[in-house]
């Protein structure tokens, strides 16, 4: 009977999880609609995304410390519904700045959906049916890449961006009221002495960084004074933070977490995580469009290929933990990426879509490989009394991890396509072509020099996208040294 009750709480735990992937899904394809709508320009429609981050990133924070007083459940059900009820007010909304305000409400809330799941997933089952429930969890997890593209293809294409919104809140309320009903409540220590001046610093240090991260490509990064503001700002407030928290004895973060390597080399790896997981779903669209002409149902689909394939990947990697263990699976998963990545870096052209599809697959089993070992390795000997606020650091690290990612590799592909650009126009002058030497308006106009400007503009696209494939590829490679924390007898003193 047991049993039983926990794997029907474990379904509403994944239908709850999904809520926030899903969610994301949806509105990374809605931009335009919602731009369009309002009649606002792409760098205030893209705060949509940012709030969110910011506010998801603050709330994962406060998970700690808001546990400890009220208890994990009653955080935890309150944030579904609190992510259902803003989601609605999100599709009500009538101007800009009010979709902007719910959205900021509804990643605060959404914060939990993920970081409480695994928590309560990893004290529901015994390590012995751990992996097989994580690998569950991590397919209700991945059903967001699956369907929201899809899901918010159809919505808006049948009836209107409020949809993507309104839909959350049926889907809310059915999670809400199941794991009311099934999930155990925690007898936690409640605690009044709360260190809410860490919580001031670390979420003044995180909004800065966001911000930045968001901003910096459109400020032109270090010319702006803003961004140096934030940068400073962000870095003095980070300083306080430790300086507050670990000097005080109601940290935020226990200074115990750093004390289990395998946790430390988890969070660590959960950065990775995050920094490898979002790149491919940017660039890949931009390649498709702009490069192959796919329509943009296409492109929905073959985004939720990857989720799909990481859905079958959670099938076996149990399976595949139980003969190998944890660490070679992380590593397995992290060669499947690496590989997946390297192939797109020899794609041109006249690639073949069954050569997209597969590659999305393989790329989607490969990061679910990845995190289910991952999941499992770094609360592998986390006491219970230390998983909220373990499993809050794990998923916070995974949001700056896709912040500072997603900065990196859109900086990347704007820069490197005006260095290619520029180099194959110079190579053509040098060819005695002349594509800069216009001396008019018709020749400007005139079919050979349009056709040739074309030409080198599809070109750099190209080579823009490949480059930051291949860094992608490649970046992994940077943290294999951290798998030193998953040594049984490793003896670090800083975290004596």
């Amino acid at each position: 009977m047991e049993k039983k009750k926990n794997i029907i709480t474990l379904c509403f735990i994944c239908l709850a999880t999904s809520l926030f992937t899903i969610d994301m899904g949806i509105i990374t394809i809605s931009f335009s609609e919602i731009e369009n709508f309002f009649s606002t320009t792409n760098s205030i429609t893209s705060w949509v995304l940012t709030v969110f981050s910011i506010s998801s990133a603050i709330g994962i924070i406060s998970l700690g410390f808001m546990s400890k007083l009220f208890g994990r459940k009653k955080i935890y059900i309150l944030g579904i519904l609190g992510f259902s009820f803003f989601s609605a007010l999100c599709g009500l909304s009538s101007n800009i700045e009010q979709l902007l305000i719910c959205r900021f409400f509804q990643g605060y809330f959404g914060s939990g959906l993920i970081a409480l799941s695994q928590a309560f997933v990893i004290d529901i089952f015994s390590k012995k049916n751990r992996s097989k429930a994580i690998s569950a969890w991590t397919f209700g997890l991945l059903a967001g890449p699956v369907i929201g593209p899809l899901l918010g293809g159809f919505l808006i294409e049948y009836f209107n961006w409020r949809f993507i919104f309104f839909i959350n809140l049926p889907l809310g309320l059915i999670a809400f009221f199941g794991l009311n009903y099934f999930l155990k409540s925690e007898k936690l220590k409640t605690s009044n002495n709360i260190n809410y001046l860490s919580f001031i610093f670390l979420s003044i240090s995180v909004a800065s960084l966001q911000i930045f991260l968001d901003r910096g490509e459109l400020e032109d990064w270090f010319n702006s004074e803003l961004i140096i503001f934030l940068i400073l700002l962000s870095l003095i407030s980070l300083v306080f933070f430790v300086f507050n928290n670990f000097n005080s004895k109601n940290s935020l973060f226990s200074y115990l977490l750093f004390q289990d390597n395998y946790f430390t080399g988890g969070i660590i790896f959960a950065f990775l995580f995050g920094f490898i997981l979002i790149p491919p779903f940017i660039l890949i669209p931009i390649y498709l469009t702009e490069i192959q002409s796919f329509p943009i149902y296409y492109v929905g689909l073959i985004l939720s290929l990857s989720g799909l394939g990481g859905m079958i990947a959670t099938l076996f990697t149990s399976k595949i933990i139980s003969y190998i263990g944890n660490v070679k699976t992380m590593l397995l998963g992290l060669f499947i990426y690496i590989t997946a990545n390297l192939e797109i870096v020899f794609w041109n052209s006249d690639i073949s879509t069954n050569q997209i599809i597969i590659n999305s697959l393989y790329r989607g089993i490969s990061i679910s490989t990845y995190y289910v070992a991952l999941a499992n390795i770094t609360y592998t000997t986390l006491p219970n009394n230390l998983r909220t606020e373990g499993a809050s650091l794990f998923q916070f690290l995974r949001t700056i991890g896709t912040g500072v990612s997603i900065a990196i590799f859109v900086t990347f592909l704007n820069r490197y396509y005006s260095i290619s650009f520029e180099d194959i126009r110079n190579f053509l002058d040098y060819s005695n072509i002349g594509v800069s030497q216009f001396t008019n308006v018709d020749d400007f106009f005139s079919n050979d020099k349009m056709i040739i400007l074309h030409e080198i503009e599809y070109q750099s696209k190209i080579n823009s996208f490949l480059n930051d494939f291949f860094i992608l590829s490649i970046s992994p490679l940077i943290f294999l040294p951290f798998f030193m924390f998953f040594k049984k007898n490793l003896n670090l003193i800083w975290f004596k």
